[in-house]
């Protein structure tokens, strides 16, 4: 470039409105030349440099003040008609300008003059070479000191590669950068780009350039967006798309019905504010349950924890830290002491509940499907029985969201509720697991052997649930895959339909290794639980309180107990003892906090209901025997509770009872009745179990006028 040097007036200077240093600011614009010397133009000009309240000079002020205006640095220009373009120094340029204004006022300069402002010396650019104006000021703003942020830099480094179309070697050369680094400023500029072309677009601002210089250069999320670096480009729309509502805030439409439906527009924060938590993310990218759980909490915590890929990164990493650790301590055994010896006992018993007794036993998978349905509007309608157990060929219609199945012993009450449960679930065939593992009465896991001889029969269930027709069957087959055919027993298969889905699972039984469990997608209907006397699940009543205090429900519950069964109770609590979770109960009555299991069957029973109605919100929760172990002067009290709370959280509730006073309780208490109907399970003379249904108006009123009793 050829130049000269010469001396102007300050206000024959302008400032570049095409600076590199502003082009990231949202109401930046480019100008055209003829536009330059515009008052507004220089105007914005100058407050885009200056900042507010003149925070990007503040420096140079005090630096001018104190020690007049040194020339050290050039400031380079170029003439338009009578003015000079300031090329380079526009921030210096702006400090003078500003403090010339003061001048003009009167106001304090320090030790600047009139001189200073009147003899501006500058360097004059005849010739420009827009290339080498370019590398000077990358010379100056990404190599040197005074940085520029970090998407100019880039979109500086963009220009001279696809503008000017200098080589990337070219480019290193004259700016002093690695390859890496010019790389890695084009593709981020151009992810940056791509989400400025988005609906989301308007929201970006420069702090963010470094959450999207983390995704491009995380192989986990470079992969997700399937991101292309030829033509660099995340080519997975859907994804970028995802991706680009996480780092940005959302519009919401909420409904609130106080005195009538109105809308009222929410502004959520986006969900990814920092570099940081893009790595966060990328642990779990590829785990559409824990992005859902994220989505719907706008909590990276919450999908995280939720990840079943983090969960299986941990095992392995505790497997091997258990590994690690088990050698160095054989290594120095010399020096055990019998407390230390106590101590590895019991880690000993924690290893071995990890391992089973027999390959062959059936580990139920506590991990659960996926929902079919977002939301649940309406549960089940109607159940067709084709055949389960000693039930065949029988219609249940009419279903409320209260509904009692009553009738004496050995009439398929419980049968019927587990009928509910294993349409509820589709193909999830743990769920069939769970169920002859109680009807076995074993107390851990279920042997391979002993389900292979105890599948009596087919089982074929249709159902309408949601307004939407499903079925199930589960057979026992031999299959004709290519297996391991030495122990092999049977395999039992699930089949569910709903809409155009087919869902199928299987499982092979062995009799010396542990089953081999088959399925592409497992889904469910809603959440269910099933609830029995003669059976207790720990881990479903522990996940089941997690949610209730989620929920701000558990209070609710010990409020009741504390209420109608004991009032001495102050709270209950689950806690850490021995390497076990137990629910603790605080009372007037004892110094310290005893066991829950220490207290009566019925509170037991009302504790796991109560919880098990807050866990079952949107789905379905089947109560075995109510009335057992409940004194008949509590159920009106707690039946109310049991339709009040399944209204709350949206629960259908299936009921089995061989007790008029039950039946009575719910006609009874307060609770309106246009949601509760009874059946009644009776054997006809052909030897057939039939069901008979009475809604509960009617059951109210024949109750009251000629004590029926449904049984």
């Amino acid at each position: 470039m050829e130049s000269k040097r010469i001396v102007k007036h300050i206000k024959n200077l302008l400032l570049d409105p095409n600076n590199y240093r502003f082009i990231d600011k949202q109401d930046y614009r480019h100008v055209s030349e003829d536009l330059v010397a515009d008052q507004r133009v220089q105007q914005r000009t100058m407050n885009f440099i200056s900042g507010k309240n003149n925070e990007n000079i503040i420096d140079l002020i005090s630096s001018f003040k104190t020690n007049g205006f040194l020339d050290i640095d050039q400031i380079q220009v170029k003439k338009i008609d009578d003015n000079y373009l300031v090329l380079e120094g526009n921030r210096r340029v702006t400090t003078l300008k500003f403090l010339y204004d003061e001048y003009l006022k009167g106001n304090d300069i320090g030790k600047l003059t009139e001189s200073d402002f009147k003899s501006v010396n500058l360097v004059e650019i005849v010739e420009e070479d827009p290339v080498q104006h370019l590398i000077t000021m990358g010379l100056h703003h990404i190599s040197g000191k005074k940085r520029w942020s970090a998407v100019n830099e880039a979109q500086l480094i963009e220009d001279l590669v696809y503008k000017y179309r200098k080589t990337e070697d070219e480019v290193c050369n004259a700016l002093g950068i690695s390859k890496y680094t010019l790389r890695r400023s084009v593709r981020t500029l151009a992810l940056v780009n791509q989400y400025k072309e988005s609906d989301y677009g308007d929201q970006f601002q420069t702090p963010m350039y470094s959450i999207f210089e983390t995704a491009i250069s995380n192989p986990a999320m470079k992969k997700w967006l399937d991101w292309e670096d030829s033509e660099y480009i995340a080519k997975n729309k859907v994804n970028a798309e995802r991706f680009f509502s996480w780092v940005s805030k959302s519009e919401e439409i909420e409904i609130e019905r106080i005195d009538g439906e109105e809308e009222r527009k929410v502004i959520k924060d986006p969900i990814i504010t920092q570099y940081r938590q893009v790595r966060e993310v990328s642990t779990f990218i590829n785990d559409e349950k824990a992005l859902k759980r994220m989505e719907e909490s706008r909590s990276i915590a919450e999908g995280y924890t939720f990840s079943d890929t983090i969960g299986e990164a941990k095992l392995k990493e505790a497997i091997e830290t258990i590994k690690s650790s088990a050698k160095v301590a054989f290594n120095f055994n010399e020096f055990l002491t019998p407390a230390d010896y106590d101590e590895i006992n019991k880690v000993k018993l924690k290893l071995d509940a990890l391992i089973p007794v027999s390959q062959a036993l059936i580990l139920i998978n506590e991990k659960k499907a996926a929902k079919y349905f977002d939301t649940v509007t309406r549960h089940f309608v109607s159940l067709h029985i084709e055949q389960y157990r000693k039930l065949k060929n029988l219609d249940v219609s009419n279903l409320k969201r209260i509904n009692i199945f009553a009738g004496g012993n050995n009439m398929g009450k419980t049968s019927m509720l587990e009928a509910f449960y294993l349409l509820s679930q589709l193909n999830d065939i743990n769920t069939y697991f769970d169920l002859e593992k109680y009807r076995g009465k074993f107390s851990s896991e279920v042997h391979s052997v002993w389900m292979d001889k105890n599948f009596l029969s087919s089982i074929e269930l249709y159902g309408d649930f949601n307004n939407t027709k499903a079925s199930l069957s589960i057979t026992s087959e031999e299959t004709i895959e290519n297996v391991e055919r030495t122990g092999y027993l049977s395999t039992i298969i699930s089949n569910a339909t709903i809409v155009n889905d087919n869902l199928s699972s299987s499982i092979h039984l062995y009799s010396n290794k542990e089953p081999e469990m088959r399925y592409e997608v497992s889904k469910i209907l809603c959440r269910a639980a099933f609830t029995s006397p003669y059976r207790y699940n720990n881990n479903l009543l522990q996940t089941a309180h997690t949610a209730a205090v989620k929920e701000g429900y558990f209070e609710q519950v010990k409020d009741f107990i504390r209420e109608k069964l004991d009032r001495s109770i102050k709270n209950i609590e689950l806690v850490s003892e021995a390497g076990e979770n137990r629910f603790m109960v605080s009372s007037d009555n004892n110094q310290k906090p005893i066991d829950l299991t220490k207290y009566g069957e019925g509170l037991q029973r009302v504790f796991e209901i109560a919880l098990l109605l807050g866990y079952c919100k949107d789905g379905i929760l089947c109560i075995d025997e109510i009335d057992s172990a409940l004194h008949k002067s509590l159920l009106v009290a707690f039946t109310q509770f049991i339709q009040e709370i399944a209204q709350k959280f949206n629960v259908q509730v299936l009921i089995s009872t061989h007790s008029k006073e039950c039946i009575d309780a719910f006609v009874e208490n307060e609770f309106a009745d246009d949601e509760l109907t009874a059946y009644a399970l009776n054997m006809d003379e052909d030897g057939e179990i039939v069901c008979k249904f009475l809604p509960g108006n009617k059951l109210k009123q024949l109750v009251e006028t000629i004590n029926i009793d449904i049984r």
